[in-house]
């Protein structure tokens, strides 16, 4: 490889900062005209109390002043509205902790920045797992559509923390792909701060690695958790419990179940009974991939890996639409095998796919939204879709010999 110039890196240093910045002036105006970014501004609050008052982020008063901003007043339970708790365990303050220190407003702006840097990444990591190689005018279509779908913008606007909880888990997924063990543990023990999201992705990574005898994975990742829940306790030695009433709390103030519980309500009278069906199936035919996964190569464990984190969010206890960002880089291991398989009209696919997922979801969020509320329909067709998809790509993923070009 030809080494730039310096002059040149500078340039592109420097380009990117004004780039960042401009974003982040955006986002700020953006902010202030609407205000909001719930989600955020509850984590934001959490840590405004303990980085500038010491005060536990699962403390009532925090919560409350969380719903003053919100609703001017404490939340109504009966009327359904959300008390806003920080609801995260304590170790997720090493990502929250620094906009404590920051004017709500700026802290948000700074935030969506950071959000919108993260959903491409996400794309050029799925890229680099799937080894694919699209078309620019291709790539191009991906980026845009990362940020602009609407799990991503609905995610951006939000401010919610899943982007970054999916950037470290795929993160894991390419470092484990490179060989570079430390930091796929690493990874892994930090995505213990959106735990429903990594519940089964982390057990899976850990049983590969043993599997393949690389256990710098485990030790690190178990030393990363290990050591987050270790420096958690000493500085605030009740947040185990304090989390635990929060999340004990979480079903007063929602009622939505995950996506299996959805489907089966389309039969009231059984609905619980067929909830509990498929999520057992699918945790039993997830299981039975992880057991077929064992010990074999890169390209088996990362399809396996895929499909661990859409059955994650079919069944988990609870789950969010903002979570679906996670599943770009399965959905990019589709369109790989899309293109691999059908050439330029895999690639025409590929654009008619995502078109469909961009305009079909917002048609369907406008169609079915009732005030700000989004209806549970839209918890559906992203993940059908992917394990759909997946199962339809399992043998050229992970199979097929492919041909250098």
């Amino acid at each position: 490889m030809v080494e730039r110039p310096l002059w040149v890196r500078m340039a592109t240093v420097l380009a990117v900062i004004v780039v960042l910045v401009a974003l982040t002036m955006a986002n700020f105006r953006f902010a202030e005209k609407l205000p909001g970014g719930n989600d955020f501004l509850a984590r934001w609050m959490g840590a405004r109390y303990w980085v500038q008052e010491g005060i536990s982020p699962y403390d009532p008063q925090v919560s409350l002043a969380t719903q003053q901003l919100i609703y001017g007043r404490a939340a109504d339970l009966e009327a359904g509205e959300d008390i806003s708790h920080f609801v995260y365990p304590f170790p997720a303050m090493v990502f929250f902790a620094p906009f404590g220190a920051l004017p709500y407003t700026l802290a948000r702006a700074v935030w969506m920045t950071v959000l919108e840097i993260s959903l491409p990444i996400l794309v050029l990591i799925g890229i680099a797992l799937a080894d694919w190689r699209p078309r620019r005018a291709v790539l191009i279509s991906t980026l845009l559509f990362s940020v602009l779908w609407y799990h991503g913008l609905r995610a951006v606007i939000v401010g919610q923390f899943a982007v970054i909880e999916a950037l470290l888990m795929v993160g894991a997924l390419l470092a484990i792909k490179r060989g570079s063990d430390p930091l796929a543990g690493i990874l892994l023990g930090l995505s213990i701060a959106k735990p429903q999201m990594a519940v089964f992705l982390i057990p899976f990574a850990f049983l590969w690695a043993g599997w393949s005898r690389r256990w710098s994975i485990v030790v690190w990742g178990v030393g990363t958790i290990a050591g987050l829940l270790a420096v958690s306790v000493l500085l605030l030695p009740d947040w185990p419990i304090m989390w635990m009433r929060q999340l004990l709390e979480y079903p007063t103030y929602t009622d939505l179940g995950p996506p299996v519980e959805i489907l089966a309500d389309v039969f009231p009278s059984m609905s619980g009974g067929i909830a509990v069906a498929m999520g057992g199936a699918l945790m039993l035919y997830l299981f039975w991939e992880w057991a077929k996964a064992a010990g074999k190569a890169d390209r088996w464990f990362q399809w396996t890996a895929a499909l661990t984190l859409v059955v994650t969010n079919l069944v988990a206890f609870r789950t969010a639409t903002t979570n679906y960002v996670v599943l770009l880089p399965v959905l990019i291991l589709v369109f790989s095998a899309l293109t691999e398989r059908w050439g330029a009209r895999g690639n025409a696919v590929v654009l008619l796919a995502m078109a469909a997922l961009l305009f079909g979801l917002w048609a369907l969020f406008l169609a079915t939204v009732e005030g700000n509320i989004e209806s549970p329909i839209m918890y559906l067709p992203l993940p059908i879709l992917t394990l759909l998809g997946l199962w339809w790509a399992r043998w050229w993923a992970i199979r097929a010999v492919r041909l250098p070009r």
